[in-house]
């Protein structure tokens, strides 16, 4: 009890770090501009069908590839420089012992990746204000769009960056899609978190950005060429395509992975690489940033 107040407190002064961190602002920046960007053709959509919008769009709001890059090298930006040894580091080592510490930092970004998904979800229903319904059901709108979406935005005048997909909308309830994106934008987002700070302390400096610009890279590649050129089997070794429930396989029938090997292996992935760190960053000499960014 006493050793988890310590890893607690630990993550906790990680959390107080944001309010002074000019990297936090510029990232909730753009999580808003991008927000905007995906849905506010929803609007013209809406005043279009005479009908309102149901909050239900976040399970589609990593649907076009292009997103890919843009969560891939947000997140990345998010923990690169995990496992955070700033000045502060030292006194807090001394304090609280190292294994405490990185499992502080371990515990951090579990937690900072949820509300990091939070913030994603909570903001794709404010950018539907005022033509947002609430209901339990998927509604008109997101109906009309999965089937015909092309027509629909013609007729309307807009653009939308987001695609529903007729089939998850029979086979999935709202809050069945909602849940298990949420799960799976979690899991994505951890896994990114972890695999930079298990390469920082591994292998060294930067290499754990440089590890996650690959896996952005395989997803954004495997939405496009990739499966044309090499094939489908790429989506099973591509973790960050698993965030969004359209790129998973519902019907089981093997072509690309389901949702329960994607959530076994991102959480088998987060679990290997947070022991790897703790034993390794137990072992090497101390490593010291000056400061945030």
């Amino acid at each position: 009890m006493h050793n988890f107040k310590k890893i607690f407190f630990c993550a906790r002064v990680n959390f107080k770090k944001w309010s002074v961190t000019p990297r936090m602002y510029a990232i909730l920046s753009i999580i808003i501009i991008f927000e905007y960007y995906t849905f506010f053709g929803i609007h013209q959509i809406a005043d279009y069908l005479g009908v309102n919008a149901a909050p239900w769009v976040f399970p589609f709001f990593m649907g076009h590839p292009s997103m890919f890059i843009i969560i891939g090298s947000l997140t990345t930006m998010f923990y690169c420089n995990a496992p955070f040894s700033d000045r502060h580091m030292p006194f807090l080592v001394i304090r609280i012992g190292r294994r405490n510490w990185i499992i502080g930092q371990l515990l951090y970004i579990y937690l900072s990746s949820f509300v990091y998904t939070a913030c994603f979800l909570l903001l794709s229903v404010v950018m539907l204000i005022p033509r947002v319904q609430f209901t339990t059901e998927w509604g008109a709108l997101l109906h009309t769009l999965s089937k015909s979406p092309m027509e629909v935005m013609k007729q309307a005048g807009t653009i939308i960056s987001f695609m529903p997909v007729e089939e998850l909308l029979a086979l999935l309830t709202p809050i069945q899609a909602t849940v298990l994106a949420f799960i799976l934008f979690w899991l994505v987002t951890a896994f990114i978190g972890v695999l930079i700070c298990c390469f920082n302390i591994t292998v060294g400096k930067m290499s754990g950005i440089i590890i996650a610009g690959i896996f952005t890279c395989i997803a954004y590649f495997s939405a496009f060429l990739g499966t044309i050129s090499i094939g489908k089997w790429l989506y099973y070794i591509s973790p960050i395509s698993w965030g969004c429930i359209s790129y998973l396989d519902w019907y089981n029938t093997g072509a690309i992975p389901s949702p329960t090997y994607a959530i076994i292996c991102l959480l088998s992935a987060i679990v290997l690489m947070s022991i790897i760190s703790v034993i390794i960053f137990c072992k090497k000499d101390l490593e010291i940033q000056k400061g945030e960014f």
